[in-house]
């Protein structure tokens, strides 16, 4: 993954990224805010964090969070009608929990900051939130799916779908779409976005009739998957559920067709990756995967969005960087309705969010501090994803 090299430089982009949106303490007082249109100088700043996998195995999700982030604050701040400026402090929490906690800590005790966007892995998430309690700063993850997270507490917040909704989806798409009888489930062991999946994906298709005939584990690192497909090819079921991560994926799949199994995988949102199809090659084509959102999708919000990014970034945004988008989105419409610049009040404004238009879908934030959306199921072609059916809640 080049971690050393990445990790220089995103670090130089994300500290000219803080530059470029303006230095300074912000403001913390509940003085009202400043007239519509009044001149930037005089328009108050709001200082949030953003704790992401800027390095590590997760890089390429983190960095396309940051892009999603960078490209919404500078529309944001551009809206005469944003008397709130946003200026972020981007931390790398390097794709391990007990940093994604040191980097929460420090944006929180150090920087000072009035809430926080993060983290895109559920360990990473888990291990913030025990300090956004702590601290009383409320978090938005914008990506992490396991169900535990926000009952950590009444500060943690969620912007996408849960890993139940999310597995759930996968298995009755399994049952009712393809037809598929017998599963076999690959299971990445710690993981909790892994380890959550596999339970709400086995608890809604054996409750349709359907039979998981094996879970085979696997640890992180693991580069040679010849036992679990042969394995596979014993069970011989007619799908496998492979909610695990687009670097060890590609691997997985590639090794499986390679060695004559050939029954489609299913994933999650963990796969949405372009590195997914250089790791996995040809052998990638013709699985599944639930995802948050397709830059096809014909909607004039995710057609501009994707049109900004592609023009800012030279890429085509994927999930992570749309749900980053979106975060920011979500994050500014807080600030702006909060009672007065502290954590309290815009953790107050966070969960009263509704009816907010995003590229990902409507926002509006249940009592559970959690959202209600639609998902898409994508197919893998040999070079990307393309659209299969969109499925609501």
């Amino acid at each position: 993954m080049r971690a050393p090299a990445l990790f220089a430089v995103v670090t130089l982009i994300a500290l000219a990224a803080l530059v470029g949106c303006g230095g300074g303490t912000p403001s913390k007082s509940g003085t009202s805010d400043p007239k519509p249109g009044a001149p930037a100088s005089d328009a108050k700043e709001a200082l949030i964090g953003a704790n992401l996998e800027l390095s590590g195995e997760s890089a390429p999700w983190g960095v396309d969070s940051r892009n999603g982030i960078l490209l919404a604050l500078e529309e944001i701040n551009a809206k005469p009608e944003q008397t709130i400026k946003l200026k972020v402090v981007f931390e790398d929490n390097k794709s391990e929990p007990s940093a994604s906690k040191n980097a929460m800590k420090k944006l929180v005790t150090q920087d000072g900051v009035l809430a926080v966007i993060g983290s895109v892995g559920s360990n990473r998430t888990i291990a913030a939130s025990d300090v956004a309690m702590e601290e009383k700063v409320p978090i938005l993850t914008h990506a992490s799916t396991n169900v535990s997270i926000t009952k950590k507490g009444d500060y943690v917040f969620r912007l996408c779908y849960h890993d139940d909704f999310q597995g759930s989806l996968m298995a009755k798409f399994a049952r009712e779409s393809l037809k598929a009888n017998t599963a076999v489930m690959m299971i990445s062991k710690g993981n909790a976005y892994s380890e959550g999946l596999c339970a709400s994906f086995q608890k809604t298709f054996t409750a349709m009739g359907g039979k998981i005939v094996d879970e085979l584990a696997y640890q992180k690192g693991t580069q040679d998957f010849k036992t679990h497909v042969t394995t596979l090819k014993q069970r011989n079921a007619d799908v496998v559920w492979l909610p695990g991560y687009f670097n060890e994926v590609g691997l997985i799949v590639k090794q499986a067709r390679e060695g004559g199994f050939q029954a489609p995988f299913l994933g999650g949102d963990g796969w949405d990756d372009k590195e997914l199809f250089s790791l996995g090659g040809p052998a990638i084509k013709g699985n599944f995967i639930c995802n948050h959102f397709d830059p096809a999708d014909p909607n004039p919000l995710v057609k501009e969005f994707v049109k900004r990014f592609e023009a800012k970034f030279k890429s085509v945004p994927g999930a992570m960087a749309a749900l980053g988008y979106d975060a920011a989105y979500v994050m500014a419409d807080a600030v702006m309705r909060a009672k007065e610049l502290k954590p309290t009040a815009i953790r107050d404004a966070l969960a009263a969010t509704k009816g907010l238009k995003t590229v990902c879908g409507e926002v509006t934030m249940g009592a559970d501090r959690e959202v209600v959306k639609p998902a898409v199921v994508l197919e893998t072609g040999e070079t990307g994803f393309k659209y299969k059916e969109t499925i609501n809640p």
